[in-house]
């Protein structure tokens, strides 16, 4: 490979491009204005009045799972790597998505309003809100706002802190006064500019870089060796342990807070199952889109065709290659799309969560409909705050992620899914108390000693602490908490349940 320093990327705009952008800006806003005064209950603003139908339903699970996350790490992965940045990693998220399909209509048969809720009606208000804290800590956007401020550092040449705050400010707008209906509604359009910029760029750069013959010779004068492992789907270096560590954080898929708003919101669990069997093979031809993407960038730059970018740009790189001129403004929407489409969901669950799941139960028990439209939307403003506020405060994002999803899947995984599947065990709710108990502080405690007492591996992209026992050195990664936490979250449920059998057995102590 030549001796190249990567290259910023500078993308320049035509006045189509410029109409287009704010066009779509401006519809975002009118959509959230147009559904503002059209919501008569909780439900209509928080759940889209629980009439979401299978397309609606497509357009909105593709749309919302569908991120920079995807666009950029996934890409950078097939700059880097090769197809392993599918086969590898996101064929994992594919299949949890697939049996989701079959678990969804029990789901959306228990009438909640999101997964606190099943687990509060269980197990009691304990539970119920530290699942609500567990949620909302995974629902904050950093990732997103961190993404968007850098399309908006790039189109309109502000500094990343503006570019921040003002797209903050645009998915806080639209979201703000238009609940799940403006979300949904929006994430139908934003699914039409992903499907079609993304598939366009695809199609036009492998036709452009000369097909596989071509790409297979690029690649080799990029790496100035076999590329071979740029073809293999596990890169040549990924065994079955690494699978599962990298994969373990894919089984928030399974009690993920946005995906299951979606299912409660479904018209029926019919629609819900079809959805996801209709958007699962969707969502991962995107994934698969993104890694080739990346690996057209890689031939391109060996055969002379672009400058080598840095590779988290190795996707921009591309389109802006390749997409014609004035319909560059279609894609840089599209991307703003994937990552408002994520944003302004997880807002709207993270404020949920403080409200409907946290604040309502303790302290208002009896707060009428107007009431939690209204804090809700207070509670928007507060969740976009942390998120903007995160997206500043974290050095490494994806050390963010592990947490997240870490505490997610040992908070909430195993009582949720008990809850839900084995209603033998539902009477037990000193058990269900315990068990969030243990997997959210257990998490919280794990995170921190890795955090504060490991370093950073450059060579593996994690923290990783190195424990010495018995004369051995054994490395813990971080995303080793699922490993290591949930046997304890399955362990303290069955003590719970011992506990309450035994009381219950004791004479003259009767019921839970």
């Amino acid at each position: 490979m030549e001796d190249t320093v990567p290259r910023e990327l500078s993308i320049q705009l035509n006045a189509v491009d410029w109409v287009v952008i704010l066009a779509y800006i401006a519809l975002m806003l009118y959509v959230g204005y147009y559904f503002h005064r059209r919501h008569k209950s909780f439900d209509d603003y928080f759940l889209a009045s629980k009439g979401m139908t299978t397309p609606l339903l497509v357009a909105t699970l593709v749309s919302t799972f569908f991120g920079l996350d995807t666009l950029f790490g996934t890409s950078e992965i097939g700059f880097m790597e090769g197809v392993v940045g599918f086969f590898g990693y996101a064929l994992v998220y594919t299949v949890l998505y697939v049996v989701m399909a079959f678990l969804a209509p029990r789901f959306r048969q228990m009438e909640g309003r999101t997964f606190s809720d099943i687990i509060g009606d269980t197990y009691g208000k304990g539970a119920r809100v530290i699942a609500a804290c567990c949620s909302f800590l995974y629902s904050t956007n950093s990732m997103e706002m961190m993404g968007m401020g850098f399309i908006f550092t790039l189109v309109f040449g502000v500094p990343f802190w503006v570019g921040v705050l003002a797209s903050a400010v645009i998915v806080v707008a639209y979201t703000y006064a238009g609940g799940l209906w403006a979300d949904a509604v929006t994430d139908t359009l934003q699914f039409f500019f992903m499907t079609v910029t993304l598939g366009a760029a695809l199609i036009l750069g492998w036709r452009d870089v000369g097909g596989i013959a071509n790409i297979w010779a690029g690649l080799e004068a990029y790496v100035g060796e076999d590329p071979s492992y740029y073809l293999h789907p596990l890169g040549g270096y990924l065994t079955p342990g690494l699978i599962a560590a990298y994969g373990l954080t894919a089984l928030a898929v399974l009690c993920e807070p946005a995906f299951l708003q979606r299912i409660f919101a479904a018209r029926s669990p019919r629609a819900v199952r079809n959805a996801l069997l209709i958007g699962t093979p969707i969502w991962a031809s995107y994934e698969l889109a993104c890694t080739l993407l990346g690996l057209v960038a890689a031939a391109a730059v060996g055969l002379g065709m672009i400058v080598e970018p840095h590779p988290n740009q190795a996707l921009l790189m591309v389109v802006s290659h390749y997409i014609p001129a004035g319909f560059i403004g279609f894609f840089l929407a599209s991307v703003l799309a994937a990552s408002m489409s994520t944003a302004d969901s997880y807002l709207l669950v993270s404020a949920g969560n403080l409200v409907y799941d946290i604040y309502r139960p303790l302290l208002r028990p009896g707060l009428d409909d107007r009431s939690l439209i209204r804090l809700t939307r207070y509670g928007i403003l507060v969740s976009a705050v942390v998120s903007v506020a995160l997206a500043f405060v974290f050095e490494r994002i994806m050390g963010l992620w592990v947490f997240q999803a870490s505490v997610l899947i040992n908070t909430v995984l195993v009582p949720l899914y008990i809850a839900v599947f084995v209603p033998a065990l539902r009477r037990f709710r000193l058990a269900g108390t315990l068990a969030t108990a243990v997997g959210f502080f257990g998490t919280v405690i794990f995170y921190v000693l890795v955090t504060t007492l490991g370093s950073f591996s450059e060579d593996w992209a994690t923290m990783i602490w190195e424990i010495t026992l018995l004369g051995r050195t054994f490395e813990v990664w971080q995303e080793y908490g699922i490993f290591l936490i949930i046997p304890f979250v399955l362990l303290a449920y069955l003590v719970g349940v011992a506990l309450e059998w035994r009381r219950r057995a004791v004479p003259g102590v009767q019921g839970r």
